[in-house]
């Protein structure tokens, strides 16, 4: 990782943000779109050149909503990143895919005459793949650890120290992540949150790679903290933590006799 202190500037955020936008609109429209297509009758001739039409363009646009979003998240995270990250959104962009794909199978029986048992059946599949997509958007939870699965791995805390939440445009939230290697480095990387909130201050396990320190595996948060120290200080020095210790004043009221 990084052995300069990383910031989120406003590029990453557009790019993050753009990310959020095209795969909540245009990835899961065009699952809507190939699903009820590819339920939509269609006779010989034209009806059905056209229904190939659009349903290859319906999978052209998917494609490259794909594409685009996913190069729009890898500007936004850099070079210097968590592993997982960019694995992680992928698979927000196959839920959006999917859950778009569940909408298109639940209102497919009304653009046909539909018998009533297919609609049950088509809801019935519209809703368990919807279900299914939404479960790349749950919240991560991997394990902490004691000790290193093996030599080659490396454990430290670490500490978010500046995060860029994208809750209007559905886009990841974006965290730089701060920590001293074993060699007493300090590094930074910028991580796609998978555990929420995300606050500076978030204290986490680090697990990276022994040998090259620049390879961080992944980030899981181990405790929450509210820090108020200025974002100023915490940039400055984030692995600070204040050593006075302030006592409980005295009880002013005499002890109870017993």
């Amino acid at each position: 990782m990084s052995l300069q202190p990383l910031h989120i500037t406003a590029g990453r955020k557009l790019a993050a943000g753009l990310a959020g936008i095209i795969t909540m609109s245009v990835t899961l429209t065009s699952g809507f779109a190939i699903a009820a297509l590819a339920l939509l009758p269609a006779g010989p001739g034209g009806l059905l050149s056209e229904k190939t039409l659009f349903s290859a363009i319906a999978v052209i646009v998917a494609i490259a909503s794909v594409t685009a979003s996913f190069l729009l998240v890898l500007a936004a995270l850099g070079r210097f990143r968590t592993g997982g990250s960019l694995s992680r959104f992928f698979r927000y962009q196959l839920a959006a895919l999917g859950s778009g794909g569940g909408l298109g199978l639940g209102f497919a029986p009304a653009m046909t005459d539909a018998a009533p048992v297919w609609w049950v059946v088509a809801i019935a599949a519209g809703l368990g793949l919807v279900a299914v997509s939404l479960l790349a958007f749950r919240k991560a939870r991997y394990p902490i650890l004691d000790r290193p699965p093996h030599p080659n791995v490396a454990l430290a805390e670490g500490r978010v120290i500046d995060y860029s939440a994208q809750a209007q445009s559905r886009g990841p939230t974006l965290t730089v992540v701060h920590f001293v290697d074993d060699r007493g480095r300090e590094r930074w990387a910028r991580h796609l949150v998978q555990q929420d909130p995300s606050l500076r201050g978030t204290v986490g396990q680090v697990v990276y790679d022994r040998h090259r320190p620049e390879r961080v595996r992944r980030f899981a948060v181990t405790q929450q903290l509210f820090d108020l120290r200025p974002p100023r200080e915490i940039r400055e020095n984030p692995t600070s933590r204040s050593g006075t210790v302030f006592p409980m004043p005295p009880d002013p009221r005499p002890p109870r006799p017993h």
